[in-house]
């Protein structure tokens, strides 16, 4: 019985063969399938070479032994090749350069032909074309056109971090990817930006003093190390406003007051631990406040006329930098001893300890001694370099370096470390030049962004500021029109805000791959220029490519970079602006309105509002960031 089941189950595979083929009859393995039903050799005796048909074990085996019908039928479909069918067969071969004649030694490649091949080849073809222009056939034929597609990473939207700009600039490098070219990148979009600033009708806050009259707000700044910002107004007082959402007391109410001067505040200044702020003033004083208790600790005197900026030292608190209409800088240092002010019993009157007298004064031609004096508007420390500052005047746009531990004598000029080229388009007998509103220093020091009269935002690179601007920013609606429009970079320093004589702020992202040579280079004029308005009919005509200033010529010299307007929030000319430290826009305006941008829901307000409608009355009291080109 035992031998009977056994004669009907289908034979096992035989043993593995101790002799050696010979070319004739081998079969390459590449061609043979490793896993494949045994079957009798005179079931596919059909397709195989003659020796499994004319071989004594198989007349012998094949009527004896009975198949099972699944056996036969996997037989059948294992198809093995002949010798002659073997690709290392002569005659196969020649077959082969019969079919594709074109094919040469030269167009196959030197590695082996069962090589593996690379899963993916960023950017480029698996398979090169051969030198005359044709595809190579090769030996897959048809499948060739399958394989030959080229491997594309999936975009992804990179948003740029502070760490990443911070290295390349350090590098030399502008773009975060390493290459010296600013051009655009296909998975980056200047508009995702700065298109998502709103600002709620309860963002707004007007400015009036204590006995309910209005005053015009003419500097803002905000605090490092809490979202409280100042403002100083035209009546001498400071108020302090919450920037922090639907946090009490609101944006809309004053959460601190403070009484200054008896004059305007032209510009506030905040110390690196926010325990005291300095205030410029009108009355040709500057003033240091103690904010926790709210009294003066300090005054500063010294300057012929109106004090433009003072500036705390971010590195020591004690040490502050002012700038007057009379054209000098003076260097102040709280701990030195000084007198009692007439103000009060514990106020203290400081002298400048350091003065550089008419710094941006030019001898005059009838005598050498005699300078006039020349405003300068903007004061700042330079953060990568000790003991020095820059300063701007109104005469031109030339940007200054001084060291303070210099001295400096009214007979002599005084000599700058370096100054600052002006922009080519500013040089020549048929161009005035334009003087400078402000300076704003990125947090890591590499650039530093000048406001000019010609509605440019320059920028410089600190490390090399004699050569001039390497760049620029400028929109069709930013109007420099008077000295109190400024500017000012974010704390992450991705984002640079502008006033604008418009009635708008502006937001421009400051990543440099943004940067776009050919942006106005078409004609497109700016209002004050004395063009049509922006997409006219004849903004592209000769005569008024002839009467182009400001953007039109910059193009031809500098990168120039993009931005949107935030409209809907004001009716006057935008001042001064400044960013909170969670990185909120606070723009003050001639309208008596001091209203807070914000971008904190990635567009979606600001999308709503934009192709909302007036329907109603959804959009009143509202600003948006107007959609970019």
């Amino acid at each position: 019985m035992a031998s009977n089941n056994t004669e009907n189950q289908p034979p096992l595979s035989p043993p593995l063969s101790t002799r050696k083929p010979s070319t004739r009859n081998a079969i390459h393995a590449f061609f043979t399938p490793r896993h494949r039903a045994r079957a009798p050799l005179g079931e596919v005796s059909t397709t195989s070479s003659t020796r499994n048909v004319s071989g004594p074990q198989t007349a012998a085996a094949s009527p004896a032994t009975p198949v099972s019908t699944s056996a036969v039928v996997l037989a059948k479909n294992v198809h093995l090749l002949s010798p002659e069918d073997s690709p290392s067969n002569r005659l196969s071969k020649k077959a082969r350069r019969n079919l594709f004649p074109s094919d040469t030694k030269e167009n196959f490649s030197k590695e082996p032909l069962f090589a593996e091949m690379p899963k993916s080849v960023k950017g480029k073809k698996l398979f090169a074309e051969a030198s005359t222009g044709e595809k190579s056939a090769g030996v897959f034929g048809d499948e060739e056109k399958k394989e030959e597609k080229v491997v594309k990473e999936r975009p992804k939207r990179i948003r740029p971090t502070t760490a990443n700009r911070v290295l390349m600039r350090m590098l030399g490098s502008g773009s975060m990817t390493g290459a010296r070219s600013v051009g655009g990148h296909h998975c980056l979009d200047w508009r995702y930006e700065v298109e998502g600033f709103y600002s709620r009708p309860e963002d707004v806050h007007l400015v009036y003093t204590p006995e309910q009259k209005p005053a015009l707000p003419f500097t803002a700044a905000a605090c490092h190390q809490n979202s409280l910002v100042g403002i100083g107004d035209e009546s001498g007082g400071v108020r302090l406003l919450e920037t922090e959402k639907d946090l009490a007391p609101g944006f809309s109410k004053v959460y601190l007051g403070i009484i200054c001067h008896d004059n305007a505040v032209f510009d506030i200044s905040w110390s690196p631990d926010d325990h005291q702020l300095a205030t410029a003033s009108g009355d040709q004083t500057a003033r240091v406040f103690d904010v926790a208790t709210q009294t003066c600790t300090n005054v500063l005197v010294g300057h012929r006329s109106s004090v433009k900026q003072a500036a705390f030292n971010p590195r020591n608190p004690s040490i502050l930098s002012t700038c007057s209409r009379d054209g000098n800088i003076h260097i102040w240092d709280l701990r030195c001893v000084g007198t009692p002010s007439s103000l009060g019993n514990h106020i203290t009157e400081h002298k400048p300890v350091n003065s550089i007298l008419l710094a941006h004064s030019e001898p005059t031609p009838r005598k050498a001694s005699a300078r006039a004096e020349v405003s300068v508007t903007a004061v700042t420390w330079m953060i990568n370099k000790d003991n020095t500052i820059a300063t701007a005047c109104e005469a031109n746009s030339c940007i200054k370096i001084w060291d303070i531990r210099s001295t400096h004598s009214k007979r002599k000029h005084p000599l700058a470390v370096e100054s600052s080229a002006t922009p080519a388009h500013h040089q020549g007998p048929r161009h005035r030049p334009f003087g400078l509103n402000c300076l704003s220093l990125s947090p890591d020091g590499t650039r530093m962004y000048a406001m000019c009269r010609d509605s440019i935002v320059y920028a410089y690179s600190t490390n090399h500021i004699s050569q001039g601007p390497i760049h620029g920013y400028t929109h069709p609606r930013l109007h420099a029109s008077t000295f109190y429009v400024k500017c000012s970079v974010s704390p992450d320093g991705g984002l640079l805000g502008t006033g604008s004589g418009d009635g708008i702020a502006v937001v421009f992202p400051t990543d440099e791959r943004y940067l776009d040579g050919n942006l106005y280079s078409s004609g497109v004029l700016h209002p004050e220029d004395g063009g049509p308005v922006v997409g006219g009919p004849e903004s592209t005509t000769t005569s008024n490519k002839k009467k182009a200033g400001g953007s039109l010529q910059a193009a031809n010299y500098l990168k120039v970079g993009k931005g949107t307007a935030l409209v809907r929030g004001h009716e006057k000319e935008v001042t001064d602006v400044t960013w909170s430290v969670g990185g909120e826009l606070v723009a003050i305006s001639d309208d008596l309105q001091v209203r807070c941008w914000r971008n904190d829901d990635e567009g979606v307000k600001a999308e709503e509002l934009r192709v909302g409608g007036e329907e109603e009355g959804r959009r009143w009291g509202w600003g948006w960031a107007e959609k970019g080109n």
